[in-house]
């Protein structure tokens, strides 16, 4: 006789184990109503912004309190007595600094923070005091002196970089000086707060009579961007000295005062790209490579500089420039300084 199996309800003795009746279920079943768009919102939507907000709002204060964080532990790598630890940190400032700047409103303003100022110009003023400067000595005074130049305190920053500036017997360390001092002159330019107190213009001055043909074009260039009396009737002078690109950044910043007293420089200039046209093709080595630049941006700035000028010419004095410049665009087989010689052209032609 086969065994009943003790799981099937058709032999179980209890009746729990029995499926239940069609007596037990209600006939209907109420009806079912879709859930309305208000609701979903407020399930789903609202729990979702009010989340999305917390987790905004803990990045965001995580964020700056790291960045904090990150700038004042890079302060006090700079000032470790280890080497490694101390140029990292400089390195990772100038990074930052540069990061930054490039976030304008949003940024630390970490130029203008004392903290990261004052360790950058110890660094600085403990390097240049090296002796003898080897090779490494010479490329870190480089990198510093130009994260000096990244800087906007110049209560702090200024003294230690004039220092190097006046510094008669140390031509590096000079041009170095020179450099950040056109970063910070520059960009103060740009923000139009341009700079001119005396304690900056008459170091500046008294380089400009360097016996270096580089002294003096620097100087040139760093008094064409100070709004002083004393730097624009030194540019004047500048502009019969015996360098060519010294008279150049002469007139090219006295163009950025709307003066037109360099305007002869810029003839000569534009005359000599007739002469001697620029021929990509001819740069062969690292010399004539060099050679090349120099006159292709000399070039550039000159153009640049009489267009900002243009507004004061006489007419005479547009077109005798967009002849000059028109036979540039022609000679050069510099694609780009060709199409902008000739726009230049056109412009002063068409403004007669």
């Amino acid at each position: 006789m086969p065994e009943s199996d003790p799981a099937s309800p058709e032999t179980s003795d209890s009746g729990e184990d029995r499926a239940p009746t069609g007596d037990a279920f209600p006939e209907t079943l109420p009806p079912v109503e879709p859930p309305s768009a208000r609701f979903i919102v407020q399930l789903f939507l609202i729990p979702a912004l009010i989340v999305g907000g917390v987790i905004g709002v803990y990045f965001l204060f995580g964020r700056l309190a790291t960045g904090e964080l990150d700038w004042r532990q890079q302060v006090d790598n700079v000032r470790s007595q280890n080497p490694h630890v101390r140029w990292r940190g400089a390195l990772s400032l100038a990074d930052m600094l540069d990061a930054d700047a490039n976030l304008g409103d949003r940024g630390q303003k970490l130029a203008a923070n004392p903290d990261v100022a004052s360790a950058l110009t110890e660094l600085f003023t403990e390097t240049q005091a090296v002796s003898p400067r080897d090779e490494q000595t010479a490329s870190q005074l480089e990198f510093l002196a130009k994260a000096l130049g990244r800087l906007d305190s110049p209560e702090i920053v200024f003294p230690v970089i004039l220092r190097a500036v006046d510094t008669g017997d140390d031509p590096l360390l000079r041009k170095h000086g020179l450099t950040a001092l056109v970063m910070i002159s520059g960009r103060a330019l740009e923000q139009g707060h341009p700079l001119g107190a005396p304690e900056i213009v008459q170091p500046i001055v008294a380089i400009s009579g360097s016996e270096d043909p580089l002294d003096r074009h620097q100087a040139a260039f760093i008094l064409g961007l100070l709004s002083s009396p004393e730097a624009q009737a030194r540019l004047e002078v500048l502009l019969q000295d015996t360098d060519l690109m010294t008279r150049a950044n002469a007139a090219i910043g006295l163009a950025r005062h709307k003066s037109l007293a360099g305007l002869p420089v810029f003839e000569s200039v534009f005359a000599a790209a007739v002469a001697e046209p620029l021929v990509p093709e001819k740069v062969t080595d690292e010399a004539t490579g060099l050679a090349y630049f120099e006159r292709s941006l000399l070039l550039k700035n000159c153009l640049h500089a009489v267009e900002v000028v243009s507004p004061e010419l006489t007419d005479e004095q547009r077109s005798r420039l967009a002849r000059i410049l028109e036979q540039v665009a022609d000679a050069t087989k510099d694609a780009q300084l060709s199409i902008d010689s000739r726009e230049l052209s056109l412009r002063l032609a068409k403004e007669e």
